[in-house]
């Protein structure tokens, strides 16, 4: 019998996929290696495709073209709003301003406010740096778990889409970057798993929709593989299954999708899938025994999921997500560490701001920025991150701030912490994210309590104070009172202005609230927009404390 078309593309692109990746892998383990020689290949590259480019030689860049030690000198570090003049002709040059390479597509920000940006993606962006290092990291996961490619139903990829694109800028579309679709030609992102009927654009666009083809085509599978970006992404894969589970195990029965003819009934995967879903502590493990990996984002605020993700998973080996954002890579991972990966040599050029210098306001006042180089920065630091992409946005300030965990053969290995200018500061405290985190997880511990998802928010009253929604296994507003005084005093340890403005009556108690596992969790779910679902992000710090009368009724 033939094979159908998506599976004779499986077979077809097996080998010579995971040839492709191995060999990007090597690659950037012989570039950490050799860092130095990495980042100066790199700016060498950048600078060569961008000299000859209308806006450097307006502006007279160009000089650096044959004196690559002059460029951090020549050109200032910018914002995304000090390009928009440039990228704005971009859109109509559509290549030649802001590099010499044609802008392909332009890729919109995952936010879910203001206007998106365009971040442009060159063909030699893509050939060269984005799909290079997105085969790098598959390079990682076959290493370490070859089964992903055991047979066409061994993966799940949910951390790129193939979407059909409605919005164009000058007839270029605009779209995320985790859309693969169209394919700009055969050194495209292009897996094995590319035509399969749950990957293509032929699949629903809304979350919900799209997860539930997912699942029914795999489910009954021997799945060994589910990547993700966002860990909340798998919790929603968990969730999806229980609210769907009699649908789904009908669907099974009667081989049926969405009510229409699929495949041949399938008894068993619904009699089994019947008998797991009827439990109410069910994991993805019991629906697939066959899983043996999953990969998301495991640091920073994600790492707040890892006791659900256990909860959804106990026992399945797990690998990180690459640190990376619309406007560039920044790690790989090239090994099974979980929240430390080194900085990616290969993708961009990179220079680093101590994180306690005031960049913002030294660039508000257009005063000089002295930088620092991969081999500058120093373990247990935490920096600002200014990076140089080869698709035209040079010496580039996102306001991401990284901590330097060690140093490995010269080359840095880093975290996320946070993104700079997010806190929280009715009187100049500017308490942060990762600062609360810490108090949270101080005031939990003693009560011998693991550290899950919370959301804090500015509660404007006479005196001002923060709201704290916590999630834990037990509620109680005994346990209200007791973290509420235990998580002011942390950050009175934590943050000196945060005290001094406590202790002087200028800032009221903080409040914590607590609530049941999951409940932040579904009520993030709830604003997951249709338009950027695989990019969403959990965001701890929210600007009000609307979501304290939603998630307690307070």
């Amino acid at each position: 019998m033939d094979l159908p078309h998506w599976q004779k593309h499986w077979y077809d692109r097996r080998v010579p996929f995971a040839d492709e990746c191995r060999q990007a892998r090597d690659s950037l383990l012989a570039d950490l290696k050799q860092p130095a020689l990495a980042q100066q290949r790199v700016l060498a590259d950048i600078i060569d495709m961008s000299a000859d480019s209308v806006h450097w030689r307006e502006r007279g860049y160009d000089v650096v073209a044959g004196d690559p030690g002059r460029f951090r000198s020549v050109l200032p570090v910018m914002r995304y709003d000090d390009f928009v003049p440039e990228i704005q002709a971009e859109t109509r040059t559509k290549g030649g301003t802001l590099t010499c390479s044609p802008v392909l597509r332009w890729l919109k920000t995952s936010g879910t406010t203001g206007v998106p940006k365009l971040v442009p993606y060159t063909l030699h962006w893509l050939l060269t740096y984005r799909i290079p290092a997105m085969k790098a990291m598959w390079g990682t996961y076959l290493e370490y778990h070859p089964e992903l490619l055991a047979h066409p139903y061994a993966t799940l990829d949910t951390q790129t889409v193939r979407e059909d694109v409605f919005d164009f800028v000058h007839g270029v579309g605009h779209q995320a970057i985790s859309n693969r679709h169209p394919q700009v030609n055969s050194r495209d992102w292009n897996p094995p798993w590319y035509e399969s009927p749950w990957f293509g654009p032929g699949v629903p666009s809304s979350h919900e929709a799209r997860m539930y083809h997912r699942i029914r085509h795999l489910v009954g599978k021997d799945l060994h593989y589910i990547s993700s970006i966002n860990p909340s992404t798998l919790i929603s894969l968990r969730d999806l299954l229980a609210e769907h589970s009699e649908r789904l195990v009908d669907d099974l029965r009667a081989g049926t999708l969405e009510g229409r003819p699929y495949t041949e009934p399938d008894e068993e995967a619904a009699r089994h899938l019947e008998e797991v879903l009827r439990r109410p502590d069910f994991t993805l493990q019991d629906v697939w025994p066959s899983l043996t990996l999953y990969t998301c984002w495991l640091s920073a605020s994600a790492g707040l999921y890892s006791a659900k993700l256990e909860a959804v998973f106990p026992g399945i080996a797990k690998l990180p997500f690459m640190s990376c954002g619309t406007e560039g890579v920044t790690t790989i991972p090239v090994d099974d560490s979980l929240h430390s990966q080194p900085l990616a040599v290969s993708q961009a050029f990179f220079e680093f701001v101590p994180a306690e210098v005031p960049l913002g306001e030294l660039m508000d006042n257009g005063e000089p920025t002295r930088t620092l180089l991969f081999d500058e920065v120093e373990p247990g630091r935490d920096y600002h991150l200014i990076m140089t992409q080869g698709n035209g946005l040079y010496r580039l300030w996102t306001g991401d701030i990284y901590h330097v965990d060690r140093i490995v053969d010269g080359t840095p290995w880093i975290h996320f912490v946070h993104r700079d200018g997010i806190f929280h500061s009715f009187t100049g405290e500017k308490i942060t994210e990762s600062q609360v985190t810490s108090a949270i997880q101080q005031g939990l511990a003693a009560h011998g309590i693991t550290t899950g998802l919370y959301m804090c928010g500015p509660r404007w009253a006479e005196p001002p104070s923060y709201s704290v929604v916590a999630e834990v296994p037990e509620p109680s507003g005994q346990l209200d009172q007791a973290l509420s005084v235990a998580v002011d005093a942390a950050l009175h340890e934590i943050n000196i202005e945060y005290a001094a403005k406590r202790d002087s009556g200028r800032l009221g108690a903080l409040e914590v609230v607590t609530v049941p596992r999951d409940a932040i969790a579904a009520y993030v779910e709830s604003r997951r927009q249709a338009g950027n679902a695989t990019q969403y992000k959990y965001k701890p710090f929210q600007r009000d404390v609307d979501f304290v009368t939603a998630l307690t009724g307070r």
